[in-house]
């Protein structure tokens, strides 16, 4: 007959062996309210049990009992993995032109100022901040009129300078105005052309009922050098462009 009592030491019901000890290798001693699991009668150790007087019984011994089956634990539910999102692509790098060792780059209102600055030291130059770009320049290469006539020459350009880039959009253009009658007049031209870039020199004499009533002389490459002595020094570079919207915000 399997049988199982209280432990004192564990602290539960337990199994007992043949000596009526815990399983767990604590003394019969230790242990109280007996009783038959399969019925659930108390019983009592037979040596503690009222015995006749001549008769001295050993202990039956008793074999083990087969521990209860203990339940598995159930397996855990399988938790959902946790997907680390991708990535977000980074924006491509804006391609930076590279200034020369040791070159300081400027901000881009620093290079404006400056260059309004150089221009204001021309006195044939008028400059200023635009609207529609960042700085507007104007020179009055000639202006003439006499009896019969009249001969305007005008030097525009405007640029805009593009931080990101550190590129500044340069736009220019001469421009001729008359009317009337003059005598005549003589033009001479030298210049070289590289990309959208015009150097050299124009000149143009024009003659009145008195003589010499227009002189206009324009150096193409001036101005673009001018800009050019403060860009390129403050980390910029200076892109000559035939259309005026591309020079404008």
């Amino acid at each position: 007959m399997a049988t199982a009592g209280f432990c004192k030491v564990c602290g539960q019901y337990v199994w007992l062996n043949e000596q009526w000890g815990c399983v767990n290798g604590h003394a019969w001693s230790d242990i109280s309210n007996w009783y038959d699991p399969s019925s659930g009668t108390p019983v009592t150790p037979y040596w503690l049990q009222p015995q006749e007087a001549s008769a001295a019984v050993a202990p039956a011994v008793v074999a083990a009992p087969e521990p209860a089956p203990v339940a598995a634990a159930p397996s855990p539910e399988p938790q959902p993995q946790t997907v680390a999102p991708m990535p977000e692509p980074e924006p491509a790098p804006v391609t930076v032109p590279e200034s020369a060792p040791g070159t300081e780059v400027a901000t881009r209102l620093q290079v404006l100022a400056e260059i309004l600055g150089l221009l204001s030291q021309y006195p044939n130059y008028r400059s200023q901040y635009g609207t529609d770009t960042d700085i507007v320049i104007d020179n009055q290469v000639a202006d003439a009129s006499w009896a019969t006539g009249k001969k305007k020459v005008e030097y525009q350009a405007i640029l805009k300078a593009v931080e990101p880039e550190r590129t500044i959009y340069f736009w220019e253009v001469l421009k001729e105005k008359g009317g009337g009658l003059s005598f005549g007049s003589m033009e001479s031209e030298s210049y070289s052309t590289f990309g959208t870039k015009r150097s050299g020199k124009t000149k143009e004499v024009t003659f009145g009922p008195g003589g010499v009533v227009a002189n206009a002389e324009w150096d193409y490459g001036a101005t673009r050098q001018i800009v050019e002595s403060i860009a390129v020094p403050s980390g910029w570079k200076l892109k000559v462009v035939l259309r005026k919207s591309a020079a404008q915000w």
